[in-house]
């Protein structure tokens, strides 16, 4: 038993040397299959296996840029780098088209639309691989009020791009919406100079202007135009007596931020296309990439100003903070920039013949200046009508009369177009003034009427304007009047009520209820200088917003 047992320890140690020395190649064998693994992944020391083409899309004006970065990675990935704008992707989100691998946009904003449209989260790998603020660009002295971007959009013959497609035609919104959030501006100025601009041309061409061509126009015409630091600065350089002045509001300016996020809808390939994402973010920190954004008028992530005190200089960043106010402020720029279809009912009753406080105008001689005025503002794919509401104006046993139809302005008339028609209708209105205010027949009327000829590709809207009460004789009392009229509500042809009151003398209560009842909104003006003001604000909530 012994000799057995000294006999086995006696082979032990040979056994031993095998088991350690194939322990130990079999670990060399791990560890090295781990590190030529790594250096695969990393692309280090030419360790790369099968190389995987990652599909990246940026923006543009920044998308040589990423090929450039791209060219530098240092890794196992092939980049496709296509250049395609924020509408662009939008586009194919609609047309359910794959998202690319990554994603360059030009704005965080842009990045979380598309990503709750696609309802799948976006990783960002870098927040910025380059930046630029969003300035207006001007000649010849053009008069911009530049101390917020509120006052600043209501400029006349300001041109920008279209919010829904563009970062740089969103950023200026987005400015006055953050002035806004910081009680800088109040919504209400807001909402009136977003209307004017959103209903100009160009909110609406299928083609928006390309900021070069913007900058040309400015260049060749005067006036002002919206667009980036980085666009402006080259167009300065490339044409040196261009006379361009590019500027920011004092509140400060949005910037491009042009983050580098995986949109890959593909949950297998996440951690590859992350991989790759880290190799073009890590080579931005190069050199060459820096000097190559200077050359091309680009800030750094930083922001920090351009040299030689080309652009805007240093500029306080606007961001809004609250998502929701992001949300809601693009989808009214998106109803107000659809054609508007509003019928315009003008109260003719007796006390419009009283004279403004402070003027020699009549109460209807002052909203007729305002609203001919006001005429030269829509553009031509606008549609609006007149009725006078009154008991002199009245026809046909009706309390209102139909002074002009519901039409497009740009309709051909006998000798001119609805535009010039309009006019005439509303120096007409002096000529009907007497008689008691049927309010309530006259909404109701009017409502029936819009919304049974509901059109779903513009707001569809009417507007009341007032100085009393209703004070004729009725078969409605006010209850009666306010459930026919929220019973007439259909939301599948929304329809709302803007009530403008004229003076102490209107009826408050019940105009507010009448545009609460249809989703609208109420004002009220008590100077002339007002009934301009209260006019624009009108015209520009008339979407409900």
């Amino acid at each position: 038993m012994a000799r057995h047992s000294a006999a086995r320890q006696s082979s032990n140690p040979t056994a031993r040397r095998v088991v350690i020395v194939g322990a130990a190649i079999l670990a060399i064998v791990v560890v090295a299959g781990l590190v030529i693994n790594g250096l695969s992944k990393a692309g280090i020391g030419g360790f790369c296996g099968d190389r995987e083409t990652i599909r990246v899309a940026a923006e543009p004006d920044i998308a040589e840029h990423v090929r450039a970065l791209a060219e530098d990675a240092d890794g196992c990935h092939d980049f496709e780098v296509e250049a395609l704008s924020s509408a662009d992707i939008s586009a194919r989100v609609t047309a359910r088209e794959e998202m690319p691998d990554l994603w360059v946009p030009d704005s965080a904003v842009r990045l979380e639309q598309v990503s709750h449209e696609v309802q799948v989260p976006f990783a960002t790998v870098l927040n910025s691989v380059a930046s630029t603020p969003v300035v207006i660009a001007s000649r010849g002295g053009a008069p911009v009020d530049m101390s917020t971007w509120t006052t600043a959009l209501a400029t006349p013959g300001l041109t920008m791009g279209d919010p829904v497609r563009s970062g740089i035609a969103d950023a200026p919104v987005l400015a006055a919406t953050s002035e806004v959030e910081s009680m800088r501006s109040t919504d209400d100025a807001l909402g009136a100079s977003i209307a004017a601009l959103a209903q100009g041309q160009a909110a609406r061409m299928e083609v928006p202007p390309a900021p070069r061509e913007m900058l040309d126009a400015v260049i060749a015409e005067g006036g002002a135009a919206v667009v980036s630091e980085q666009q402006a600065v080259l167009v300065q350089q490339e044409v040196p007596d261009s006379g361009l002045e590019l500027d920011v509001p004092a509140t400060g300016a949005v910037f491009l931020s042009y983050p580098l996020a995986v949109t890959t809808q593909d949950p297998t390939r996440r951690e590859e296309v992350t991989l790759a994402a880290e190799e073009l973010r890590d080579a931005t920190a190069s050199d060459d990439y820096l000097q190559a954004l200077a050359a091309d008028g680009f800030r750094t992530a930083d922001r920090a100003p351009l040299a030689d005190s080309a652009g805007v200089g240093e500029t306080e960043a606007l961001v809004v903070r609250d998502p929701n106010r992001v949300h809601s402020t693009l989808q009214r720029w998106r109803l107000l920039s659809m054609p508007g279809r509003s019928l315009v009912l003008v109260d003719t009753s007796g006390s419009m013949n009283f004279v403004m406080p402070g003027t020699n105008a009549t109460r209807i001689q002052a909203l007729v200046q305002t609203a001919t005025a006001g005429l030269g503002q829509f553009p031509d794919d606008a549609a609006l009508g007149l009725w006078a509401f009154g008991g002199t104006a009245g026809r046909d046993g009706r309390p209102y009369a139909e002074v002009a139809p519901l039409l497009r302005l740009d309709t051909p008339m006998d000798g001119g177009t609805h535009r010039d028609a309009l006019t005439g209708a509303l120096r007409s209105l002096p000529g009907l003034v007497g008689g008691e205010t049927d309010l309530y027949r006259s909404v109701l009327d009017a409502y029936a009427m819009v919304r049974d000829s509901y059109d779903p590709n513009a707001i569809n809207s009417i507007i009341v304007i007032s100085d009393g009460a209703n004070d004729a004789t009725s078969s409605l009392d006010r209850e009666d009047f306010l459930a026919q009229l929220r019973e007439s509500v259909d939301p599948s042809r929304p329809v709302v009520v803007v009530s403008l009151g004229l003076l102490e003398d209107a009826d408050p209560a019940t105009l507010a209820e009448i545009s609460q009842a249809t989703g609208g909104s109420s004002h009220i003006a008590r100077t002339p200088d007002e009934v301009v003001q209260v006019f624009a604000q009108a015209i520009g909530q008339r979407g409900g917003a």
